[in-house]
């Protein structure tokens, strides 16, 4: 793996690692078959990119290919060890230590509500763990040795059931709420904000960080989806199968350079740390500062306008001062408010047959933009943008401030003007990072002046 933890590498051999666990789990689990071509045909999507982990028994050589894949060990107890690659987006390989063991190989799915998996197949199965819990678990299925397990994680990394006490599960619904009834769209913009810190410091004294970050991105989903056609399509052909949106890769939030820091801060607030800036040229007038909380498997590209200069600079924690002109991201949130308050995430990105999911949602409607990544290891497009309606109020002020020309505030006023997508990922060989020479491209297409 390269020394540098931001120059994400392809790992052909963590991933066929796992890939081999999962092939023997296919062919001796015909519930497991059955789920993974049900995902492909009804969803466009494939059952590895909703593995939580894979688990199997010890043995002298799987110890030795975890080692030559790059795996490393994230966490002992005396009956199992926890393994995760660093330099890869693929789920935790489990190792099992002790026996009796009820199975050889277990293949742990990510779902957002074990129940929801259940009810769509009309099974009863017990649920190890209680309602609002970090960790819950339901054997679904279990055949000639082999496992499938359905699962919910709420900002925990560790692979035993948890269990919350009433209060505990009150607090967990209350912190909830707290966050998807804060005030977004106050017309006080600096005072919204000062509101969202001060509510998310609450909920982390009420459940804390890890668990108050998975309630706060879980409700910028439904929030991001309500405002959003193709998600809405999408999250409901995933539902069919009870699974949710428990394969979704990043979350994209657009800031004004107003409040930036304060945007990053609120994430540091919930346990996310800084990981790679993101800017494609000094001339390109944007930039992305993106974060990552990994005991929730939760990413972040928080995006800002910025000049040449500031590109070499910290600008996530550096106030950054007003500027004469709006570039792209600018001109999105003085037209529908900063992604944190009224306006909502840009996109939700989650992770796809690419070609698959073109077709599919192009015969219910939706259209898909120009790729900007077409590598083997790495796809990626948005849908065809939602256009929102925006205040004339609000466009006329920037017309008067000269930050908008004439035949673009009419066409605003006429006809709306761009707001959020639904990206469309496929990731290969454990790749973890994200394109930096073709992006720009697209996010000028995203432009309300231009789309």
């Amino acid at each position: 793996m390269n020394q540098n933890p931001f120059q994400w590498q392809c790992q052909p051999e963590a991933e066929n690692l796992v890939l081999s666990i999962l092939n023997k789990a296919l062919v001796l689990n015909p519930f497991i078959q059955t789920l993974s071509a049900d995902l492909e045909k009804h969803t466009s999507t494939r059952l590895f990119d909703f593995l939580d982990h894979v688990a199997v028994t010890y043995s002298a050589e799987i110890e030795k290919e975890l080692e030559l894949a790059g795996y490393v060990l994230e966490h002992t107890t005396q009956n199992y060890r926890n393994f995760i690659h660093p330099g890869a987006k693929l789920p935790r390989i489990v190792i099992k230590d002790s026996d009796p063991l009820p199975a050889l190989i277990e293949i742990g799915v990510a779902v957002e509500s074990i129940a929801d998996f259940l009810n769509v197949r009309g099974l009863s199965c017990h649920i190890e763990g209680s309602s609002c819990s970090p960790y819950r678990r339901a054997i679904v299925s279990t055949e000639n040795d082999v496992s499938l397990l359905a699962l919910e994680r709420r900002g925990s990394c560790l692979m035993e059931p948890s269990f919350l006490d009433p209060i505990q599960q009150e607090q967990y619904r209350l912190a909830e709420e707290k966050w998807m009834t804060r005030p977004r769209a106050m017309q006080d913009e600096d005072e919204a904000m000062h509101q969202t810190l001060r509510i998310a410091q609450e909920i982390i004294e009420m459940v804390g960080e890890n668990t108050a970050a998975w309630i706060v991105l879980s409700v910028e989903r439904k929030y991001w989806q309500a405002r959003n056609m193709a998600g809405q399509l999408q999250k409901n052909r995933q539902d069919r199968l009870g699974m949710g949106w428990a394969n979704h890769d990043h979350h994209t939030f657009r800031s004004s350079r107003k409040r930036f820091s304060q945007l990053v801060r609120l994430f540091e607030m919930l346990g996310f740390h800084c990981r790679e800036r993101y800017y494609t040229g000094k001339e390109a007038g944007w930039g992305a500062q993106i974060m990552e909380n990994s005991h929730c498997n939760l990413v972040l590209f928080l995006d800002v306008d910025l000049t040449s200069e500031e590109v070499e600079i910290d600008f996530a924690h550096h106030p950054l001062p007003e500027i004469k002109t709006l570039g792209t991201i600018g001109l999105w949130t003085a037209l529908h408010g900063d992604s944190i308050l009224k306006a909502g995430m840009h996109h939700l990105e989650a992770q796809f047959l690419f070609e698959e999911l073109t077709t599919d949602l192009n015969h219910l409607g939706v259209g898909m933009m120009q790729p900007f990544s077409s590598f083997p290891f790495l796809k990626q497009a948005f849908t065809a943008g939602e256009i929102w309606h925006v205040d004339p109020k609000k466009i006329n002020r920037l017309y008067e401030k000269g930050l908008i020309t004439a035949e673009s505030r009419d066409k605003f006023i006429s006809y709306g003007a761009i707001g959020s997508h639904l990206e469309n990922l496929q990731r290969r060989e454990g790749y973890k990072g994200f394109n930096q020479k073709n992006v720009s491209v697209i996010i000028k297409k995203t432009d309300p002046r231009t789309s």
